[in-house]
């Protein structure tokens, strides 16, 4: 079992605007120290989503070798993202949150994954795919 009480995996939309290069981004390990950098997203009803377990697959391909690990995750949607307050969004940074206080300097960064999408008041989906580790 990936989660196991009050950890999550989040969804944190990193807008465009003063969004630092691939090669600077990846080295910020907690998402306290990204967002230093990186803006948040700020657009109306925006708010980050701590997956449910039901949201991750997580599948072993023991016919490789090595064995591979694949991490599948369904699309999030924000119903009426934006209209008042618009983002372009270019980043999707997917955040392992040890307990449902804790800090963003206490929340490991997992992956940061390209997006390219606008708010315009309606439905904002993000489609986030699989990441593998081979």
């Amino acid at each position: 079992m990936l989660l196991q009480g009050t950890d999550a995996i989040l969804v944190v939309l990193l807008q465009n605007t003063g969004l630092p290069a691939d090669t600077t981004l990846v080295n910020y390990q907690s998402l306290g120290a990204m967002l230093a950098v990186a803006n948040e997203a700020t657009f109306s009803n925006y708010s980050r989503v701590a997956l449910s377990s039901s949201a991750i697959t997580i599948s072993r391909n023991t016919g490789s070798s090595p064995t591979t690990v694949t991490a599948s995750f369904t699309a999030q949607t924000w119903a009426s993202a934006g209209g008042a307050v618009n983002n372009t969004i270019s980043k999707v940074a997917l955040v392992y949150q040890p307990t449902t206080g804790t800090a963003d300097s206490g929340c490991l960064v997992l992956a940061t994954l390209d997006y390219s999408g606008t708010t315009t008041g309606g439905a904002f989906v993000v489609t986030l795919g699989t990441l593998s580790d081979g």
